[in-house]
């Protein structure tokens, strides 16, 4: 009798994990496609905020100069200004993802990748303008 109690009870704790661990796999993919998205958004929304400021700067010329506040999401391994673009590689599970943003102006600067809100500063310059994080 001892025996069959214990088949039982072993039985039930398979079937309840036969159900539990496909359900917990799901979930943690499901929470990982939420959280790109939200990394992918945020980077997308700083990026075009930059890029717009850059335009709005650029066509009121020199000295004008706007500072900003920008989120630079977790993941970001390199920003980079191309010409007149602007390129944000942001790494996800699927693999690196650019976002980007072709402005008017050739631009210039450095920003961090390290995650975090920073103030930027955006500044015409010559026929430039020149993107920097503020000191």
């Amino acid at each position: 009798m001892k025996s069959q109690v214990s088949t039982e009870y072993m039985i039930i704790v398979s079937f309840a994990l036969m159900i539990l661990i496909p359900t917990i796999l799901y979930l943690t993919n499901v929470s990982q496609g939420f959280s790109d998205d939200n990394v992918l958004t945020t980077a997308s929304n700083s990026v075009e905020k930059i890029g717009q400021t850059a335009d709005l700067v650029y066509s009121r010329g020199e000295p004008a100069k706007l500072t900003i506040s920008v989120s630079v999401p977790a993941n970001v391994q390199e920003i980079s200004f191309t010409g007149k673009t602007m390129t944000w590689k942001v790494k996800t599970s699927s693999g690196v993802s650019d976002v980007y943003y072709n402005s008017v102006a050739t631009l210039t600067g450095d920003l961090p990748t390290t995650p975090g809100y920073y103030d930027v500063i955006v500044e015409a310059m010559d026929s430039k303008v020149n993107i920097t994080r503020s000191a």
